[in-house]
C-alpha cells in the first residue's frame, strides 16, 4: 500500500528521515556545488563513525506547525536502528541508521544537500561543527487515481559533535518551500519547524565495571522557546559521573550559552540528572521525567551520548572517558 512520504536526507547527522506522505517515481536530484575541504574532511570522519555504528537514539520532536507558535510534541519511539516519531496520533517522520536501500520505509529516497560548514574546533576531546543543508524533493506520482506533486524545500541547521565510537547533534528544520498538489487540492507547508537531538554509536550493551568513572564531553541543542529565539544553537559542557557500586549515573550540562552566531548571546541555567539508573549500557529514557536518555559506546565503554530535552532546548551530548 502506497503511503504519503515527504523525506530529508541528513548527511552531516549521518541518518536518512522520511517525512510521511506518498511514495512514487523521483525526480532526477539537484548537483550539489565542490564541497569546502574542510567541510569534506569533516564528512568523511562523520562517515567513519556511521559505519561502526550501530545504535540510534533520536529525542522526542518539537514541532511547530506553520504560522502558529504553539509547540507540539511529537513522541518518538525507536527500535535499535529505526526510530519513528508521531504527531497528533499520525506518524510524522521516520529515522533510519545506514538503512538498507531495499528498506520499503526509505523507497524511492532522493538525496541532494547543499552543504555548508563551519566552526570545526577540538572542545573538551569532542570535534565539533555547524552544518547547514538545504535538501530538494520534486516528485510526480498517482495516488489513488489522482495525480500527485510535490515540491519541498527544506534549510537543515545541526551542531554535531563526534569522538571515535559515537556521534550526536542537535537539528533544527525549517520547510521554506511546501507545496503539494493532489489532484486539485493543493497543500502548502512552507514555514513548519521542527527540532530534534539525535545520538549515533557503537552501543556496549553492558555497564561500566572498571576504570574511571568520568565521562567529559559536550553537549549541545537548540532552542525551543520563544518565536524570536526558536532554533538558536547553543552549547555546554557534558560530565557524567557513574557509581560502580549502585550502577547508577549523574549528567551535569555546565556553562551553557548560545553560539557566537547569535546576535545577542546568552546564557543558561544548569542542567543535572542524578542517581540515573544504568542496565546494559542504557539509562534514562522517556521525556516526563526524566527528560533524557543515554547509552554507552565502544568496545570499553570509552564514551557515552544522548539525548535531551529541558529549559526549552532539545539537543544531544557526548563525552568521553
Amino acid at each position: 500500500m502506497q503511503r504519503h512520504r515527504f523525506f530529508i536526507f541528513l548527511m552531516a547527522a549521518g541518518l536518512v528521515m522520511i517525512l510521511n506522505g506518498c511514495g512514487g517515481a523521483v525526480l532526477p536530484p539537484m548537483e550539489p556545488p565542490p564541497l569546502d575541504p574542510a567541510v569534506e574532511a569533516a564528512l568523511a570522519e562523520l562517515q567513519e563513525v556511521s559505519n561502526l555504528s550501530d545504535s540510534l537514539l533520536v529525542s522526542d520532536l518539537v514541532f511547530t506547525p506553520a504560522g502558529e507558535t504553539e509547540r507540539l510534541h511529537g513522541a518518538t519511539s525507536c527500535g535499535r536502528t529505526k526510530c519513528r516519531t508521531t504527531v497528533l496520533g499520525n506518524t510524522f517522520l521516520t529515522y533510519g541508521l545506514n538503512p538498507d536501500i531495499d528498506d520499503p520505509d526509505f523507497e524511492g529516497l532522493s538525496k541532494a544537500p547543499v552543504i555548508e560548514g563551519r566552526g570545526f574546533v577540538q572542545y573538551r576531546g569532542v570535534s565539533l561543527g555547524a552544518f547547514r543543508e538545504r535538501t530538494y524533493q520534486r516528485e510526480e506520482y498517482e495516488f489513488r487515481g489522482r495525480p500527485v506533486k510535490v515540491e519541498i524545500d527544506t534549510d537543515i541547521l545541526s551542531y554535531e559533535g563526534w569522538m571515535q565510537y559515537s556521534k550526536f547533534g542537535g537539528q533544527i528544520n525549517s520547510i521554506t518551500n511546501g507545496i503539494v498538489q493532489i489532484g486539485q487540492t493543493q497543500r502548502d507547508y512552507t514555514g513548519q519547524r521542527y527540532a530534534v537531538g539525535t545520538s549515533i554509536g557503537q552501543l556496549s550493551e553492558t555497564n561500566p565495571v572498571e576504570g574511571n568513572a568520568t565521562w567529559e564531553g559536550v553537549m549541545v541543542g537548540g532552542r525551543i522557546g520563544e518565536t524570536a529565539d526558536f532554533g538558536d544553537p547553543v552549547r555546554g559542557d557534558a560530565t557524567l559521573t557513574y557509581d560502580f557500586a549502585d550502577a547508577d549515573v549523574d549528567v551535569a550540562f555546565t556553562n551553557i550559552r548560545t553560539l557566537p552566531i547569535v546576535q545577542v548571546p546568552e546564557t543558561y541555567p544548569d542542567m543535572t540528572w542524578e542517581n540515573l539508573p544504568v542496565k546494559n549500557g542504557r539509562f534514562g529514557g522517556g521525556f516526563d521525567d526524566p527528560t533524557l536518555e543515554g547509552r554507552f559506546y565502544g568496545p570499553n565503554h570509552e564514551e557515552v551520548g544522548g539525548i535531551f530535552q529541558r529549559n526549552r532546548i532539545v539537543g544531544a551530548f557526548g563525552a568521553q572517558r
